[in-house]
């Protein structure tokens, strides 16, 4: 009888998984997924334009046949955000929603005439983001007797929100603000950026002006938007390393830039023969909608050699191949300057109890 029911069973399992076309997802648990769109998440604001390079029914996969001209220098911007600490407060009935939190960007510039890659810049900043219009004062959290030195947080941003998710929001506008900042100052910064450099942010440009004689790039390695539908998007699902989509228009009420997907990784990882689902190591890479078109097709055919080639391996980076090498070397110096997550969350927890303590006598 349980044999029976065995190969009844088996055949039923056997089709679940080939009918719903299951395949791993290689990124550990340990990071937010790669692909994460939720149809209901879609902002219908958003308007795409696929005719921009290719007419609808002409979309292939782009490479060209030889390598285009590429930049001499290349610089990745990144930024981090750790909420060191949530807290509430009370203004009459209302409560207030706040926390003590770090930022740290910094920037990593690889030299690609000699192969070598340097981090430039990094910057820490101790933020307190608080709603509903309310400023907390610079705040030191004294060191305690076995420690070294005071935690300082000297940057404390507000807003008229008090939801809470507010804290975290203008954290995230914060170190986008910083990440726009570094990047304009070190590109205007002659002895460090020469002619003919690129600059790669880890992230979508989200529609922030980067103020620089050189192309920006948005570098994307998580999917949270089906930007292409029916046969566009099965040209995406069909590129090998390399290649590319066309190029399309992403447009809504704060502005537009213009974008493409590509396959990142290197050609002896068979995402098929491992398993895989068919969206492994596509990224998709965004450019300021003010850039010619002539000019974003140069852009976009440099990003079909350069990409691949700072592409993660699984041996080293289990978000590989999305996560960029030198973006993962500077993710990890970010973190150490940052300090310890448990040691800085233990100091707040004390001064937060001692200062409530205070408060009752």
């Amino acid at each position: 009888m349980l044999a029976m029911i065995a190969n009844f069973v088996k055949p039923l399992a056997e089709n679940f998984w080939s009918e719903y076309n299951i395949r791993l997802e290689p990124w550990s648990i340990g990071y937010d997924a790669p692909v994460s769109i939720n149809p209901e998440e879609i902002p219908t604001s958003d308007k795409v334009n696929t005719e921009v390079e290719f007419g609808h029914g002409e979309w292939q996969p782009i490479r060209t046949a030889i390598a285009p001209e590429l930049p001499n220098q290349i610089l990745f911007i990144d930024g981090r955000l750790r909420l060191d600490a949530r807290f509430l407060g009370r203004s009459d009935d209302e409560i207030l929603y706040g926390a003590f939190a770090t930022i740290a960007v910094g920037a990593v510039l690889v030299d690609r005439r000699i192969s070598r890659a340097k981090c430039i810049a990094t910057d820490i900043k101790r933020i307190i983001a608080l709603g509903g219009n309310l400023t907390a004062p610079p705040t030191v959290i004294p060191c305690p007797i076995s420690g070294r030195g005071d935690l300082k947080y000297d940057y404390c941003l507000t807003s008229s929100n008090n939801e809470p998710d507010t804290p975290s929001q203008i954290v995230q506008s914060a170190m986008l603000d910083e990440e726009l900042r570094i990047a304009n100052e070190l590109s205007l910064n002659k002895e460090i950026i020469q002619e003919n450099t690129l600059i790669v942010r880890d992230g979508p440009l989200l529609y922030r002006v980067y103020q620089t004689p050189y192309d920006t790039i948005g570098y994307v390695k998580t999917m949270g938007k089906a930007y292409l539908k029916g046969d566009n998007a099965q040209v995406m699902r069909s590129l090998k390393v390399g290649e590319r989509t066309p190029i399309f228009r992403i447009s809504n009420t704060h502005g537009s830039n213009l974008s493409w997907y590509l396959r990142s990784g290197s050609g002896d990882l068979n995402y098929k023969k491992l398993g895989y689902h068919d969206l492994h190591g596509i990224i998709r890479i965004d450019l300021d909608g003010g850039v010619s078109l002539e000019r974003a097709k140069a852009i976009a055919d440099q990003s079909t050699y350069l990409i691949p080639n700072y592409a993660s391996h699984p041996t080293r980076d289990p978000r590989a191949p999305q996560n960029l090498t030198p973006v993962g070397a500077l993710e990890k110096e970010l973190g150490r300057r940052m300090g310890s997550r448990e040691l800085i969350s233990r100091r707040l927890r004390e001064f937060l109890a001692n200062s409530a303590y205070e408060s009752l006598e």
